[in-house]
């Protein structure tokens, strides 16, 4: 009886806040990020171009809905969701000793993203949350226009609680961003990719030092 009165209480109070826009602080947590698969390929260096936002909808990232499902306000992030994506990637990539170049770099690592969604259902005693990150990731050479290296990635994650209001909801995007980074972190293929990039960068300067010593 106490915890159908939590709920209850909590259902209040998100029917109070159901009429305002939130704005969620999004970001990918920094002093957690690891060193994955893609650690193992040599050190590569990659221009990280902005991310190609393909979402149908690119100026939310979910609704807020009162007691009845209705939809009442918006649900956004304080910071664009494809700056949110760019920078976790370029996160990702430092902490596995991958180096970021400019715009003039041979090999450039592109981002389509296709999906950046939170959004929550209400059952009889706890309400779930979940969010949802799509993008495919594509590692392109610029001088010769071959693309060497192409996978979809999703991220997700879920949790069924009494309930949550702004805090929960960037704690759950935050996660599903989180996922997001390890698969691509996991990656063989990207991690193979990043191998033959960074042995064909090298391959040059190794023949210059054999003809220099000959």
């Amino acid at each position: 009886m106490k915890r159908l009165f939590l709920i209850l209480l909590t259902a209040l109070a998100s029917s109070a806040c159901a009429y305002g826009d939130a704005k969620l602080a999004l970001g990918y947590n920094a002093d957690s990020a690891k060193a994955g698969l893609i650690s193992e390929a040599p050190s590569a260096t990659l221009y990280l171009a902005d991310v190609d936002d393909r979402r149908l909808d690119k100026q939310r990232i979910g609704y807020k809905r009162n007691g009845y499902g209705m939809k009442t306000a918006d649900i956004l992030s304080e910071k664009p969701a494809p700056e949110v994506v760019k920078d976790a990637l370029a996160v990702m990539l430092e902490k596995n000793n991958h180096k970021l170049g400019d715009a003039d770099s041979r090999y450039a690592l592109e981002t389509t993203l296709t999906n950046f969604w939170f959004d929550y259902k209400a059952g009889f005693v706890s309400v779930e949350f979940y969010g949802s990150i799509q993008a495919e990731l594509t590692l392109a050479d610029k001088a010769t226009g071959e693309n060497l290296y192409s996978e979809v990635f999703d991220g997700y994650y879920s949790e069924k609680t009494g309930g949550g209001l702004s805090g929960t909801w960037e704690r759950i995007m935050n996660a599903t961003l989180a996922d997001f980074v390890n698969k691509v972190n996991l990656s063989p293929g990207l991690s193979e990719a990043l191998a033959k990039i960074a042995g064909e960068a090298s391959a040059p300067m190794a023949a210059a030092e054999e003809a220099a010593g000959s």
